[in-house]
């Protein structure tokens, strides 16, 4: 049976075209994979559309420079031989009232009014960690999203757990790294704030009394091919001066 690849983005028309000469076809339903041709965030909006199904990332060639091993035409053809490495990536969560966020990057608690700060407390299992902070927020990471909005606050990335970031806060606290089977809990004791996750666009305000609870979600995102995204020599190649 061909390989059935269900596209998101924006890849150019000769990716089609050579996937199709390689043996398997583009679909819109009950896909085996889906292709998130863009970058992270991509790959984001398709777990969040498609949760569970097999995901493969392609860097946008006009935006990013790649090493020999991850041009388009190789992992296809990679691909079209099941000459694919899978990796499941954790998925949190955070629950607050009736809404429910499911992320593979982060999710992030901030205050809504950049002039005004939140007052916060956080307990981990149960237990309180600190007294009353105030800041603009916490940034929760997975060890795939520890790179990005995480590693600008604490200077970090994670390989294993949750990560949590303080932003901004008056104690200088640098970051929390919670057991996958922790629990953590925030309490809004002065608010307006926001919730969001990865790149949703939706934001979810809450306020003064509101509690924020994190943990490790059910169920793995299944990237498969994972070295795409994540290349030393493509980001070499891409900026030589740039230090990863």
């Amino acid at each position: 049976m061909p390989l059935k690849l269900r596209i998101l983005g924006s890849p150019p028309p000769s990716f089609e075209t050579y996937a199709r000469s390689l043996g398997m076809s583009i679909v819109d339903d009950a896909p085996d994979v889906i292709v998130a041709y863009g970058g992270d965030g991509t790959l984001m909006g398709a777990e969040r559309d498609f949760p569970g199904v097999p995901k493969i990332g392609f860097r946008r060639s006009d935006s990013c420079a790649k090493c020999d091993r991850h041009a388009d035409d190789v992992v296809l053809a990679r691909l079209a031989r099941g000459k694919v490495d899978e990796e499941s990536l954790m998925k949190i969560e955070g629950v607050c009232r009736s809404v429910r966020l499911t992320a593979i990057n982060d999710i992030i608690f901030r205050n809504a009014d950049p002039r005004s700060a939140v007052r916060f407390n956080v307990f981990l299992n149960d237990m309180p960690v600190t007294e009353e902070i105030i800041g603009d927020g916490l940034v929760f990471a997975t060890p795939f999203g520890s790179s990005a909005y995480f590693r600008s606050i604490t200077r970090v990335t994670l390989r294993t757990g949750i990560g949590v970031a303080f932003n901004n806060c008056t104690d200088f606290l640098t970051h929390l790294v919670l057991k996958e089977t922790e629990t953590l809990a925030v309490e809004l004791a002065r608010g307006p704030a926001t919730l969001t996750c990865d790149n949703d666009p939706v934001q979810y305000s809450i306020d003064a009394g509101d509690r924020l609870v994190l943990r490790q979600a059910e169920g793995a995102a299944r990237l498969w091919c994972p070295d795409t995204l994540r290349c030393g020599e493509c980001r070499y190649k891409h900026a030589p001066r740039r230090r990863y």
